[in-house]
């Protein structure tokens, strides 16, 4: 049963991700990449607090949305190929800027959604 929630939420997230595909490009920068990934680490951190007393009873709901879901949803090899293509073509600062944003901003995204889980709940 636990499987049909994971793919489920796996189309939702992979067709969440490739509508963002379509956002054009922020200052050179992929922003529906980005954008992926800042969401996935918010709900990432909001669900895993949230989650501890809300969804516990209901396991395979849980691991539809955060494997499922935010597992299609994030880009994590999107994102590398990126950051790559950047440097590849020498746009070093381009490249160190989306990797030091995405890495660092996703880091507060997690934590701030970690914070409102324990505030929910």
């Amino acid at each position: 049963m636990g499987y049909l929630y994971i793919f489920v939420g796996g189309a939702l997230g992979a067709l969440i991700r490739y509508m963002l595909s379509f956002l054009p490009l922020w200052h050179g920068l992929p922003i529906g990449t980005f954008l992926a990934n800042m969401f996935g680490a918010f709900f990432m951190g909001f669900l895993s607090t949230y989650s501890l007393r809300f969804l516990e009873t209901h396991t395979y709901l849980k691991k539809g949305i955060t494997t499922g879901c935010l597992g299609a949803l994030t880009t994590f090899s999107t994102f590398q190929f990126e950051v790559f293509t950047f440097i590849s073509i020498n746009a070093w600062f381009t490249g160190f800027l989306y990797l030091t944003l995405s890495s660092l901003l996703g880091i507060v995204c997690c934590i701030l959604g970690l914070k409102l889980g324990d505030d929910v709940s």
